[in-house]
């Protein structure tokens, strides 16, 4: 848990440390445009205090979020802290014209510096929270537009200012999805480091010991119980270096057939899982993982097969399946489908809809491939 807070401050402390930077430059871009507006913003009619003071206060903010920064990153997610910026973009917005009083003039004095605002109500409080901040700088320029004189309540008009709210609202809600992926990315990272460093430990130890132990023990339920620990192991640490995972359940159940096989016949299976595997229905997925059990079986019990490979793959509308094994093969033009062939394989995969190909080489293994509707 400790580990998992250090980790979250950290990355708060990144994003709110790459806002400041942009904060300081868009209050920077702010100071520059005053002061190419003074022609403007110095006209008989405006009111050049009321640009001034906002362009103080939001120095104040800018300056005052770098010390809680440097302080204390927790500061800086304090609701009521985020709440005094976005107010202050809010006044920024509604402020233009407030000062300016019907001047025209090139570039809003607040066009940009209250995103910073709206991005660290995103990071703290999520999407939801960006969005809320956004609207509300959003709000403050479409009140801009309002009391501008001359504005008339027009279709035409009311673009403008309705478009301030929506992409104000879009940034902060981006901002807020963006660090919940990231601290989703994070997490991820973090278990794959975890993980890594008890495979690094456990396959120094255990998992050597397990390998020991069956090729030393004579007593079968030993060298049993070590090899089902030993697979159980890897699978959790390595999601096994025989199996790439996937598939829901049916890929579980395709993955115990596996297993079982190898621990009747004491040989290796590979299963491989196309990672976007299409779901089946409960009886197509009971007739798919008895026709593989049965196919694995004549592979261990007639076959003689020292390793098989499980693949599965969706396909044209229907999922695929296959058991391919290193055995004896046959010649399945000369042999005749078993019962356990004709009737467990082709007949359990015929009655749910599906077909199956048998593909037998004499001395090159046998390859059992299954479609079932999905």
């Amino acid at each position: 848990m400790m580990a998992e807070a250090e980790r979250e401050d950290s990355l708060v402390r990144g994003l709110l440390s790459g806002v400041a930077v942009f904060r300081w430059l868009a209050w920077a871009w702010m100071a520059v445009v005053l002061m190419l507006s003074r022609p403007e913003i110095d006209d008989p009619g405006t009111r050049p205090w009321v640009a001034y003071l906002l362009v103080a206060v939001a120095l104040a903010v800018t300056a005052s979020a770098t010390v809680m920064l440097r302080r204390d990153v927790r500061l800086l997610t304090r609701p009521a802290v985020i709440a005094g910026e976005v107010a202050v973009g809010f006044a920024l917005a509604v402020g233009d014209e407030l000062a300016y009083n019907g001047v025209s003039h090139a570039q809003m004095l607040g066009s940009v510096w209250p995103l910073a605002g709206i991005i660290t109500a995103g990071i703290v409080f999520a999407g939801r929270g960006g969005l809320v901040a956004g609207a509300i700088v959003g709000l403050g320029y479409m009140a801009d537009d309002l009391i501008e004189p001359g504005f008339v309540w027009e279709r035409r008009e009311l673009v403008s200012p309705l478009s301030s709210v929506v992409l104000y609202a879009l940034a902060g809600a981006t901002a807020g999805l963006i660090t919940v992926k990231l601290r989703e990315a994070e997490r991820l990272i973090s278990r794959a480091q975890a993980r890594e460093e008890i495979a690094r430990t456990l396959h120094d130890g255990v998992l050597q010991t397990l390998a020991v132990v069956q090729r030393r023990a004579t007593d079968e339920d030993v060298v049993r119980l070590a090899h089902e620990q030993e697979r159980e192991l890897r699978e959790y640490l390595f999601e096994s270096p025989t199996t790439i995972s996937g598939g829901g359940e049916v890929g579980s159940r395709l993955r115990a057939a596996a297993a079982l096989f190898e621990d009747r016949y004491g040989a290796g299976a590979r299963v491989v899982l196309a990672p976007d595997l299409p779901p089946v229905a409960p009886d197509v997925a009971d007739a798919l993982v008895g026709a593989i059990g049965e196919a694995l079986t004549n592979a261990g019990k007639h076959g003689g097969a020292q390793t098989v490979t499980v693949f599965a793959e969706p396909a044209d509308g229907s999922l695929f399946c296959s058991v391919k094994d290193d055995g004896a093969g046959f010649d399945d033009g000369a042999v005749a489908d078993g019962v356990g062939l004709s009737r467990s394989i082709r007949g359990r995969i015929a009655e749910v809809g599906g077909r199956v190909e048998v593909d037998g080489n004499p001395g090159r293994g046998t390859e059992v491939r299954c479609w079932v509707p999905t």
